[in-house]
């Protein structure tokens, strides 16, 4: 019954093109679509519907209807599908531009603030250094300038007023354990050794960068070339004055009009100060960055433990 009503179906339309067939079979053709709510329509499609072959003439009888002439099925699926795949990869490659300068700007922005808060400008910046086995170390920042207390730090009743020493305000350099980045550096012995060791450098700087710079069996030279503005160390003494972990909480209070030029949307405290955390973890085996724009008192608390929970979290 399948192949009979195939047959007759695909011979009308492959004959439908001659004259004197058209004028036969046009009659039965406007009689065939008149009818296709009777119940021999109804029949003659159920066939279709399970016969592979009958849907695919279906489709073709259906494109020379409204095309006025029969094109592959699988041609037509084809240009859809790539039409539809370029469109999604024009419209991917606008997305990710478009989220890639996002980021970029969101970026500018905080570094912008990280350096306001970590350097004091456009405001005044408590911070408090703290180090594996050493007594936390607290400062006052002033557009650059370091202070150290020799008593607490105290913050004003009223809002963005600053911080205050209870104690003396000494002049001092910027604490050497508070580096805002760094490039770490294997370099090649100057001298021959029974085994061939590479020594570890540090160059910690006070810029914020998103990214850790590594150079690999490099000379003393590129030491000297790339770091730039920031200081030298080796692992070992930066170890011994620092400790292999070490936090810096600043607590930032803008003043002034320029401060308005900062994206002060991240000064969430009660005060409308400025909170940034940065931590860092230096050892042979690893170097890890952490950075808040919060009060993580959990953090803190954890990073600045050595025991079992560090080493699983870490």
């Amino acid at each position: 019954m399948n192949s009979i009503v195939k047959y007759i179906f695909l011979f009308a339309i492959h004959t439908s093109s001659s004259d004197w067939v058209s004028d036969w079979m046009n009659p039965v053709q406007n009689q065939f679509e008149d009818q296709q709510s009777t119940p021999v329509y109804d029949l003659l499609k159920s066939v279709m519907d399970h016969d592979t072959d009958l849907q695919t003439s279906t489709s073709l009888y259906e494109s020379y209807k409204n095309d006025g002439k029969i094109r592959e099925n699988n041609e037509i699926s084809t240009d859809a599908l790539k039409t539809k795949l370029e469109n999604t990869i024009r419209n991917s490659k606008i997305l990710a531009e478009t989220l890639k300068t996002q980021i970029d700007v969101i970026t500018a922005r905080e570094n912008a603030l990280k350096d306001a808060i970590a350097n004091g400008r456009f405001g005044v910046t408590s911070a408090t250094v703290s180090t594996l086995g050493q007594v936390p170390r607290s400062y006052i920042i002033r557009d650059g300038r370091w202070t150290l207390c020799t008593s607490l730090i105290q913050t004003s009743a009223e809002p963005l007023t600053g911080p205050r020493c209870t104690g003396q305000e000494v002049s001092v350099k910027r604490d050497p354990c508070a580096f805002n980045s760094v490039i770490k550096y294997e370099t090649i012995p100057t001298q021959r050794r029974l085994l061939y060791v590479e020594d570890d450098y540090l160059c910690l700087k006070t810029n914020f960068k998103d990214t850790l710079e590594r150079y690999l069996s490099v000379t003393t030279r590129i030491l000297n070339e790339t770091c730039v503005n920031g200081t030298l160390r080796s692992l070992a003494d930066n170890v011994l004055e620092c400790g292999i972990r070490t936090l810096t909480e600043y607590t930032f209070y803008p003043q002034g009009s320029s401060s308005f030029k900062l994206p002060l949307e991240y000064c969430a405290e009660g005060d409308g100060s400025c909170k940034l955390i940065v931590a860092w973890h230096i050892s042979n085996a690893t170097i890890e960055n952490f950075e808040f724009f919060k009060n993580e008192q959990e953090f803190k608390n954890y990073f600045m433990k050595s025991g079992p929970y560090f080493n699983r979290i870490f």
